[in-house]
């Protein structure tokens, strides 16, 4: 329904995130936030949620991109701190 199978786990995560937000039913991973209804609130909303939750700071810069990329920069950032997701 979200993403496909072939996805990685963190990348279904934020999707959610992004479905929830946006009201969206399906979000891929070359979706681009601004493009699919995001605006600056929401993304400030999601970086909100993603450093809660993961442990991560995004820039407005990282969140107006698509899925895939704001992936790539948690799984940057994540590898930077020594961790993998799922977070333990």
């Amino acid at each position: 329904m979200s993403t496909e199978s072939s996805t990685t786990p963190l990348v279904r995560q934020l999707a959610g995130y992004w479905r929830e937000l946006l009201g969206a039913e399906v979000v891929k991973p070359e979706d681009h936030f601004l493009e699919i209804g995001g605006n600056s609130l929401m993304a400030t909303m999601l970086a909100n949620r993603i450093e809660e939750e993961l442990g991560i700071q995004l820039s407005m810069v990282d969140l107006f991109n698509t899925l895939e990329h704001v992936a790539a920069v948690c799984e940057e950032q994540l590898r930077e701190q020594g961790r993998t997701f799922p977070a333990a």
